[in-house]
């Protein structure tokens, strides 16, 4: 209970008004006496409103108590007694029997507060106070109470009344039950990059289920809209729908569900309470749990603090990925830059690098070939000239002039691989701010069944959004719109690009996962100075298209319509393979040209930029 102040009463001297004034004005009690304001019109709020009573007797009357600065609104209690108070012994009861309310009373006075789950009240610093009786200023705090008052209490000075009067609850009602939550240590699932963890769950109700996610972010916190973005952007399952009010729609399909609450409420809380901001201003740090969920089956209080009692389960990774991604350099199609192509605008100005282990099981010996120097300015074919990062070790480069998100892909990494199929893999995260980082979604469909060892091989056509699956001299290159939606990140004006080993065990204790939640398996361990993913250099493009395999891209081919709707005819190409594929370097379609003049459909693609290659040429095809 919060200790009241109370010391003495005074009363005040009126300041001498003619009859004019005194029917238009009334006092406000502050420090140095009496001051006049305007008279206004008293609450209309009565008896059969009020939720919390404070004492009991056969008298009752209403106290409302305003706050003008950043939630206009009064809150009203309900005051019983028998015999003679006063306004002081009135505010007295109230604060011991409501820890919600605290009054700072010296002898006047000085301040009030209120603070819930919903409310955060106070007056300004320099504010003065008004009290009335039945709307006519009191003496002081010693003038008596009678039955059916209505006592009002203000700030004056800085804003005007508020209209909004709510009747506060009680706060002895009836405790919601335990909000139904997950622990870190049981989720199976994890998307995004970086050290502090946390959950996000979702509670359904038609079908009564609730699934959590893990997301894992950098940073001291994260603003609940990029959690979601995060979770949409890894897990293909999961869509979330937005309307001028925030979230429409929350669904959920796989082979087993089929889930989606639109035309519905959805509320959602962090730790428990109640969020009182939108997900946009609302930000969670490392240890938290966001929960969403539907309004109509979740159990509210009357400060509409919402739990729901659905169990929650920690979903699975998504289902193997299937899909073949572009190949290596002088495959049939491959997505891979030169170091001296001309298309390259600059290169990486700095470099910091964090070392880690030579192998993570055995943390002894720390990576140490090379320094940071090497991974600044133009990357070349020599595979010395680059800085080994160790299992999990991290680089962060920042760049002369931002990275801009244009047509195509806008900065490539390089790694030092010696030939095609000894690729040592990291992951690739973006900052405008150099402190919310954002990780590209990547995929592995190498095997997980038996370890690559340090002289293993990885096909490069299983590995996407991953640097270094490219031999020395060939950079990955990467395209940020994969990460658009980010609140916090301006994908046009790119700051930072941090790379991030990725610890090629199959062992989960040690081992890395891409977007699916499927272990990476690259060589490992690679248990010497040398280890881990070998930086040569990262390259800004700002928007570069493959143009196929240089050494013959001067052929060309006739292609039309373009842009198309339903198809597109290729002339004069028999015996060729025509390979279709999205800005994502995937196999779209693969079609053997057999006639003069080859149709191939393209009714069934969603519109947007595709490439098609015929031989050594490449042709950017954009359908409608």
């Amino acid at each position: 209970m919060k200790k009241f102040l109370f010391f003495a009463v005074f009363s005040f001297l009126f300041l001498s008004l003619d009859a004019q004034q005194l029917s238009d004005f009334r006092s406000v009690q502050n420090g140095f006496g009496p001051v006049r304001t305007l008279e206004r019109a008293t609450s209309d709020i009565t008896p059969a409103e009020i939720q919390f009573w404070v004492g009991s007797g056969t008298n009752e009357m209403i106290a409302v108590f305003y706050w003008c600065q950043d939630s206009a609104v009064g809150l009203a209690y309900g005051y019983r007694w028998n015999g003679t108070k006063t306004i002081g012994d009135m505010l007295q009861e109230i604060d011991a029997a409501d820890t919600r309310i605290t009054f700072n009373i010296t002898t006047w006075i000085n301040s009030y507060s209120y603070l819930d789950s919903t409310f955060n009240l106070t007056i300004a610093s320099a504010g003065m106070l008004s009290y009335t009786i039945n709307g006519v200023w009191a003496n002081g705090l010693t003038d008596l109470l009678s039955n059916n008052d209505l006592f009002e209490m203000e700030e004056y000075g800085n804003c005007s009344t508020p209209t909004n009067v709510i009747p506060v609850t009680d706060p002895n009602g009836p405790q919601l039950p335990d909000d139904e939550t997950i622990s870190l240590n049981e989720i199976e699932y994890w998307v995004g990059g970086g050290p502090n963890r946390v959950i996000l769950t979702v509670n359904w109700c038609d079908t009564a289920i609730a699934f959590a996610w893990g997301i894992n972010f950098s940073g001291d916190s994260i603003l609940v809209a990029d959690i979601m973005n995060t979770v949409a952007l890894y897990d293909p399952r999961i869509t979330f729908s937005y309307g001028a009010w925030g979230i429409t729609d929350i669904a959920y399909q796989d082979a087993n569900y089929n889930l989606s609450l639109a035309g519905d409420w959805w509320m959602y809380n962090v730790n428990g309470t109640t969020a009182v901001q939108g997900i946009s201003q609302q930000y969670v740090k490392n240890g938290d749990i966001i929960k969403w969920g539907d309004e109509s089956c979740g159990i509210a209080d009357l400060n509409f603090n919402y739990v729901w009692t659905t169990p929650v389960q920690a979903v699975s990774g998504v289902a193997n990925d299937v899909t073949l991604y572009d190949g290596v350099v002088g495959s049939d199609h491959y997505i891979a830059i030169s170091y001296d192509d001309p298309a390259i605008l600059g290169w990486a100005t700095s470099c910091q690098v964090t070392r880690g282990y030579q192998d993570i099981a055995n943390p002894t010996l720390l990576a140490s070939y090379g320094n940071e120097q090497n991974a600044v300015g133009q990357a070349s074919t020599s595979t010395t000239d680059v800085i080994s990062l160790g299992d999990n070790g991290v680089a962060t480069l920042t760049f002369g002039i931002p990275i801009m998100n244009g047509i195509g892909y806008d900065f490539a990494i390089f790694e030092n691989s010696l030939n095609d199929i000894f690729l040592e893999l990291a992951f690739v995260e973006v900052s405008s701010d150099g402190v919310n980082f954002f990780r590209f979604p990547s995929v592995s469909n190498t095997q997980t069944v038996n370890q690559i060892g340090n002289a293993g091989s990885v096909d490069a056509r299983h590995i996407h959004n991953l640097a270094g699956k490219h031999r020395s001299g060939w950079g990955t290159p990467f395209d940020l719109d994969d990460l658009t939606g980010y609140t916090n990140l301006n994908t046009n004006h790119i700051t930072h690009v941090r790379i991030v080993d990725a610890v090629g065990s199959i062992n989960p204790l040690y081992g890395t996962t891409d977007r699916f939640g499927k272990i990476i398996n690259d060589p490992y361990p690679t248990d010497f100075a040398s280890g881990g993913f070998d930086l040569g250099g990262v390259a800004v493009l700002n928007g570069w298209t493959p143009s196929g395999i240089r050494e013959n891209s001067q052929l060309e081919i006739n292609v039309y319509p373009n842009p198309c709707t339903d198809y597109v005819m290729i002339d004069n190409q028999e015996g060729k393979t025509a390979i279709l594929y999205n800005t994502l370097g995937q196999v779209i379609k693969s079609i053997s040209i057999s006639s003069s003049q080859e149709k191939i459909s393209m009714k069934d693609l969603n519109s947007g930029i595709y490439y098609l290659q015929v031989g050594a040429s490449m042709k950017k095809i954009i359908k409608k």
